[in-house]
C-alpha cells in the first residue's frame, strides 16, 4: 500500500517539478563573466572574485581598476591610511551596464561584500572584505 501512495505522489509531483525547471532561467549560470583586470588578480580574495563575477553576469562586462596598493601608491591615490587595498582585501571596478543605484543595491545584498561604495566622479565602485558599511 505504501508503494502505491508514493507512486501517486510521484505522478502528481513530477509534472510540477518539470514545469518549474522549464520556467527557470539557467542561461546566466552558463554565461561566462567578462572581467578585465587592469591590476593584479593574484591577491584578490575569492569572495571578492565571486562578487565581481556575479556583477559581471548580471550587469555586463567589468573592468577592475585597483586591487593591491603599495603605501606610496595608496597615498598618491588619496586612500585611507588603513585602506583594505594595502592588504589585498579591496577592489575598485567599473561596470559597463546597469545603473549605479541598481549595482549598489545588488552589492548591498551580497554576503561576499563588506564595505561598498560608488564614486560618481570616477564612475567606479569599491568593495572590500571589511565590516559591513558604506560611505
Amino acid at each position: 500500500m505504501a508503494k502505491r501512495s508514493r507512486l501517486k505522489i510521484a505522478v502528481v509531483a513530477l509534472p510540477l517539478i518539470l514545469s518549474a525547471c522549464a520556467s527557470a532561467d539557467f542561461t546566466s549560470f552558463f554565461k561566462p563573466a567578462k572581467i578585465t583586470w587592469n591590476d593584479t588578480s593574484w591577491c584578490t580574495p575569492l569572495q571578492l572574485k565571486s562578487a565581481i563575477t556575479k556583477v559581471a553576469k548580471k550587469f555586463g562586462p567589468v573592468r577592475v581598476h585597483s586591487t593591491h596598493r603599495w603605501p606610496l601608491e595608496n597615498k598618491r591615490k588619496g586612500g585611507k591610511s588603513k585602506s583594505f587595498h594595502l592588504t589585498c582585501r579591496a577592489v575598485d571596478f567599473s561596470v559597463q551596464g546597469g545603473s549605479p543605484n541598481e549595482i549598489r543595491e545588488y552589492l548591498k545584498s551580497m554576503w561576499e561584500v563588506g564595505g561598498y561604495s560608488y564614486y560618481p566622479r570616477g564612475n567606479f565602485f569599491h568593495i572590500d572584505t571589511g565590516p559591513r558599511r558604506t560611505w
